[in-house]
C-alpha cells in the first residue's frame, strides 16, 4: 500500500476553518455495524451518479481509449486511517468498509467525520477540510414497512413477505413515492418499481409506474 498523502489523526489537531464547494464533498451516510467484527460500513457515493460511467485511459500503445466501468469504488480503511482499494491508495478515513464514487476519495471533515472529497480537491491535495455537512436523508414512512422482493419480467413480479402480490395490488401494501424527491435526499429508484434511502432501506414505490 503506498503511504498515505496526509496522516489522519495528528492533522485533527490543527484543522483550521474550512470552505469546500458543496460540488466537491459527499458526506458519508452509515449503512451498517457487523455484529460480529463491530465493522462499520458507509456509504460516500455522490447522489445521483449512473451506475456506470465512461473513463478514459491510454493504453499501453498509448492510443487513448473509452471503458464503461461501475461508478462505485469499495474500500477498507485500517485502523491508522489509511484506506485501500484493491492495494491502491483511496484516502484517510476511520477505519470500516467504504462505498465511494470512482474519480474520488476517502477523507474526514473538519469534526473527524469520514466524508469523500472530489480528486484534485481538499486536503489530500494541499487544500483546506471540508466543515461538517448536513445530511438530510429522505423522509421516512411512519409505518413499518413489509419484506418485499420484486424480479420484474413482463410485471414486476414482487411477493411481500414471501406471498405473491398483483402489480396492481403494491399500492395497498406500500406508499407511494416521487423518484424526484428520493433522489434529491441521495436515494435512489434503480430497483423497479420500489425506491430505497442512501442507506438502501425501502421507501416504497415509484410514482411514476402507479
Amino acid at each position: 500500500m503506498k503511504h498515505s498523502l496526509f496522516a489522519l489523526f495528528p492533522l485533527l489537531m490543527t484543522l483550521g476553518s474550512a470552505a469546500q464547494a458543496q460540488d466537491d464533498v459527499a458526506a458519508c451516510s452509515l449503512i451498517r455495524i457487523d455484529q460480529y467484527y463491530q465493522l462499520k460500513e458507509w456509504d460516500c457515493l455522490v447522489p445521483n451518479t449512473p451506475v456506470r460511467i465512461n473513463n478514459v485511459y491510454t493504453d499501453q500503445q498509448g492510443q487513448q481509449r473509452v471503458e464503461s466501468i461501475s461508478s462505485q469504488q469499495n474500500a477498507m480503511c485500517d485502523d491508522q486511517g489509511v484506506c485501500s482499494n484493491s492495494g491502491s491508495f483511496a484516502g484517510n478515513a476511520p477505519a470500516g468498509s467504504y462505498h465511494y464514487t470512482f474519480g474520488w476519495y476517502l477523507g474526514i471533515d473538519t469534526k473527524g467525520n469520514p466524508i469523500s472529497y472530489k480528486s484534485g480537491t481538499g486536503p489530500g491535495f494541499g487544500g483546506k477540510y471540508s466543515e461538517a455537512l448536513t445530511d438530510s436523508p429522505p423522509t421516512k414512512s411512519s409505518q413499518t414497512l413489509p419484506d418485499v422482493v420484486c424480479m420484474p419480467t413482463a410485471s414486476f413480479n414482487c411477493s411481500i413477505d414471501g406471498k405473491e402480490i398483483e402489480d396492481e395490488d403494491l399500492p395497498k401494501y406500500l406508499p407511494i413515492v416521487k423518484e424526484q424527491d428520493v433522489k434529491k435526499a441521495g436515494g435512489n429508484c434503480q430497483s423497479v418499481p420500489l425506491c430505497y434511502d442512501k442507506q438502501m432501506i425501502l421507501l416504497g414505490l415509484n410514482k411514476k409506474y402507479f
